[in-house]
């Protein structure tokens, strides 16, 4: 039997990515050496300004950052709003999830998640109730 290749759901963004993104969210048109001061001033090891950079270009190269070129410096920015990012993200996650184990599995498990905090409950409740509103 052949092993399936094992895939993160929804690509989504490893540690350090996430950490980029984080601060080009916080800091729009970010450049490198800034970002690897920010990044560094967080982190107990030190990354190197070249692993920050290779990482920017990569984000940019996916679509998730643009930048703009001045004199000899690419300024780096988010190309959608943290929130939007998330949202766009945990809606791919879903989806997977929904392919790969089905409906009843999927939809218990993100129940389940939202019952471990009552508010967490009510907003799922809410956002159910506008979305049947806004299907009719």
């Amino acid at each position: 039997m052949a092993r399936r290749k094992r895939t993160q759901p929804a690509d989504l963004l490893g540690p350090l990515e996430a950490q980029i993104m984080a601060t080009a969210w916080r800091h729009p048109g970010v450049s490198g050496v800034d970002a690897t001061d920010l990044i560094n001033k967080k982190r107990e090891i030190p990354l190197s300004h070249r692993t920050i950079l290779t990482v920017l270009s990569r984000l940019d190269a996916k679509g998730y950052l643009t930048h703009v070129v001045e004199g000899r410096t690419y300024l780096y920015t988010a190309v959608v709003p943290e929130g939007e990012f998330v949202a766009w993200h945990a809606e791919r996650a879903v989806k997977a999830l929904l392919e790969r184990y089905g409906d009843d599995t999927t939809i218990s498990g993100l129940v389940g998640a939202a019952a471990t905090d009552p508010a967490m409950l009510e907003r799922l409740d809410d956002l159910l109730d506008r979305r049947r509103g806004s299907a009719t």
